[in-house]
């Protein structure tokens, strides 16, 4: 017979993990305790920020489809 290939340690951790992902808004990413309680109306602001990759990525999506070519994927990587 062979070791099981999850321990108890395992199940437990992914357990937990999946229990913290159910309270987190879907919309926002806070804590579903946070982002729906009325007392908190009012109290958050709108943070933008500029992912610089997706900024290129974007663009050239752009080139691409005004180019009419298709089927191209677009990935980013740092050089």
């Amino acid at each position: 017979m062979s070791d099981p290939e999850w321990t108890e340690t395992d199940r437990g951790l992914v357990l937990a993990l999946l229990e913290e992902r159910a309270s987190i808004c879907s919309s926002c990413g806070h804590p579903m305790s946070q982002c729906r309680d009325p007392k908190t109306a009012q109290t958050w602001q709108v943070v933008t920020e500029v992912c610089q990759p997706s900024v290129i990525a974007q663009v050239t999506q752009e080139q691409m489809h005004e180019a009419k070519k298709r089927g191209v994927v677009i990935m980013t990587r740092r050089t």
